[in-house]
C-alpha cells in the first residue's frame, strides 16, 4: 500500500482556510487595519530579497537554535496566541503540543491560568506575553503566575498600549494602556525569568528596552492590528538589530509564512521568527498535527535554502546572501 504524502505547505495554508470558511469564521487572519499597509509593505519587500546561492563545495546544515535556556530544532516560534471566538481553551493546548512536536518555542497572549498551565503540562517551552493592562497589579499578577508555573520566558505587548485595532475600529482602550518607563523596569526587576518586549519598531524604543533590562524583543506590526502605516518589522529590522543587536535578541514577527521567509529575516539580523496567524491557519487545516507539519515544512525549507547559500549554521547567515531587486507591479 502506497503511503499517502503530506500535503505542501500552500496546500496545507488552503486546506486551513477552507475550513474556517466552512466553520463560517470570518475573523480576519492576521488581525487587520482597514488600509493594510504595514503587513503587505512587509509581504512585498520580503518577496523582493532574492538568494544569492553557492551550491559549489556544499556545507552539513546545522539549523538548531538556544534562547531562554532551551534548545529548539530551528530559530521558529510561534508568536503569542489568545484564543479566538471560534476555538476552545482546549484547541490552545492542541496548538502548543503541535508547536513543542516540532521542536518549537509558544508563546502565548491573553488566557487565564488554567489555560497557560495546560499549555506547559504539554512539555513545550511556553513564553507568557502580557497585555498592557490598565490596572497594572494585573501585569504583575500574570507575570509572577507564568514563572511560577514554568515559563522559559515572560513578556509584554508594547504595541497595544493604545488599544488593538481591528478594521476600522480601536478596541480594549478601557482595557490596556500606556505603561510608564519606571513601572515597566519595575515589573521586569521583580521576575527571574527573561523578559521580552514586543512591539518594537524603531531604535528609540529598542534602546530603551535594553536600559530596561529585557532579555529580548519582538520586532512586531502585531500583525495588522497596532498602528496603520507603521514601519514594517523587516524594514525596521536592520537598523535595530545594528543598535542592540549585541546587547539583547532581537526576534520578528508579522506576516512570515515560509521557510524562506525565516532565512531572509535571519539574514537582516534576527535570531529568531515568530508565526501566528499561519499557525492557527495550519491548526484549522489538521489540529495538532497541521501545526506540526507547518513547522516542519518551514524547517525543511529553511535546511534547504541554507545549503544552497552556504550557510552551515545560524552563525553564518549574513546579508552578503539576499539582494534587494524591486521586482512587483
Amino acid at each position: 500500500m502506497v503511503e499517502k504524502e503530506a500535503p505542501s505547505l500552500p496546500q496545507l495554508y488552503y486546506r486551513g482556510r477552507e475550513n474556517l470558511k466552512i466553520m463560517g469564521v470570518k475573523r480576519w487572519f492576521p488581525p487587520d487595519s482597514i488600509y493594510e499597509a504595514s503587513a503587505l509593505v512587509n509581504r512585498e519587500y520580503t518577496d523582493s530579497l532574492f538568494f544569492i546561492t553557492k551550491f559549489l563545495d556544499p556545507v552539513e546544515v546545522d539549523t538548531s537554535f538556544s534562547i531562554f535556556g532551551r534548545d529548539l530544532k530551528a530559530p521558529i516560534f510561534c508568536s503569542p496566541i489568545s484564543k479566538v471566538e471560534y476555538m476552545s481553551g482546549e484547541e490552545l493546548t492542541e496548538i502548543t503540543r503541535g508547536v513543542g512536536n516540532a521542536g518549537a518555542l509558544m508563546m502565548l497572549g491573553i488566557g487565564g491560568s488554567e489555560q497557560l498551565q495546560s499549555a506547559i503540562d504539554t512539555g513545550t517551552p511556553v513564553v507568557k506575553i502580557v497585555k498592557p493592562y490598565q490596572k497594572t497589579e494585573l501585569i504583575y499578577e500574570k507575570v509572577l503566575d507564568a514563572e511560577s508555573r514554568g515559563c522559559v520566558a515572560v513578556g509584554i505587548d508594547i504595541d497595544h498600549f493604545y488599544g488593538a485595532l481591528r478594521g476600522d475600529r480601536v478596541k480594549m482602550t478601557d482595557l490596556f494602556g500606556p505603561q510608564k518607563t519606571k513601572e515597566l523596569k519595575q515589573i521586569i526587576t521583580q521576575t527571574r525569568l527573561p523578559f521580552v518586549i514586543k512591539g518594537v519598531l524603531s531604535i528609540d524604543d529598542a534602546d530603551k528596552a535594553v536600559k530596561l533590562g529585557a532579555s529580548a524583543i519582538i520586532v512586531s506590526n502585531h500583525g495588522r492590528g497596532s498602528i496603520d502605516f507603521g514601519l514594517p518589522s523587516m524594514i525596521a529590522l536592520p537598523d535595530i538589530v545594528e543598535k542592540v543587536g549585541q546587547k539583547l535578541t532581537v526576534l520578528i514577527d508579522t506576516c512570515f509564512m515560509t521557510g524562506n521567509d525565516v532565512l531572509k529575516a535571519l539574514a537582516l539580523g534576527a535570531k529568531a521568527v515568530g508565526f501566528a496567524s499561519s499557525v492557527l491557519i495550519a491548526h484549522a487545516a489538521d489540529g495538532a498535527a497541521g501545526v506540526e507539519l507547518q513547522i516542519n515544512s518551514i524547517r525543511a525549507e529553511l535546511h534547504r535554502t541554507m545549503a544552497a547559500t552556504g550557510c552551515s549554521n545560524l552563525t553564518t547567515i549574513n546579508n552578503s546572501i539576499i539582494r534587494h531587486i524591486p521586482w512587483m507591479m
